[in-house]
C-alpha cells in the first residue's frame, strides 16, 4: 500500500494504482472513473510504473474534482471491504512482505477459482467500480 502525507492526512492511493493497471489490460485506453479525465488531462506523459501515476496524482491533487476525490474514497473502502472478505484467501494465497494492496488484488484475480463465493462476488464488486 502506497501512502503519500498531505497535511497531516493519510491518502491512499492503491486504489489509483488498480485503476490505471485494469485500465492498461482492458481494451478501452481510456481510464474508467471521474480520475480518467485528471489522468488525461494532467498525467497523459507519464510512463506507468513505479508509482509515477501516483506522484503525478498527487502533484496535482488541488485540481482533481471532487467527484474524483470521492471516487477515490469509495473504492479504497471497496478494497478494505475486499480485504476483509478474502482474509483466509489472502493469508493462504497471497503472502507478500509488506502487505501490497495491488498485489494482493492481482492474488485474488489470478486465483478466482479457488475463491469463496463471498469473496469472488467482492472481487467482482471492486472490478465493476473501475468500469
Amino acid at each position: 500500500m502506497v501512502i503519500i502525507r498531505d497535511f497531516g492526512r493519510r491518502l491512499t492511493l492503491a486504489v489509483v494504482v488498480l485503476t490505471c493497471v485494469i485500465a492498461a489490460t482492458s481494451s478501452s485506453a481510456q481510464v474508467p472513473g471521474p480520475c480518467g479525465e485528471t489522468i488525461a488531462k494532467y498525467c497523459k506523459d507519464v510512463i506507468p510504473g513505479s508509482g509515477r501515476i501516483m506522484k503525478c496524482l498527487y502533484d496535482h491533487r488541488s485540481d482533481q474534482s471532487i467527484a474524483c476525490r470521492d471516487w477515490i474514497a469509495g473504492q479504497q473502502k471497496s478494497l478494505e471491504d475486499l480485504k476483509s472478505a478474502c482474509f483466509q484467501e489472502i493469508a493462504k494465497l497471497c503472502r507478500f512482505d509488506p502487505p501490497d494492496d495491488l498485489r494482493i488484488f492481482q492474488c485474488l484475480d489470478d486465483n478466482y477459482v479457488g475463491l469463496t463465493l463471498d469473496c469472488r462476488e467482492k472481487l467482482r464488486n471492486v472490478k465493476e467500480g473501475f468500469k
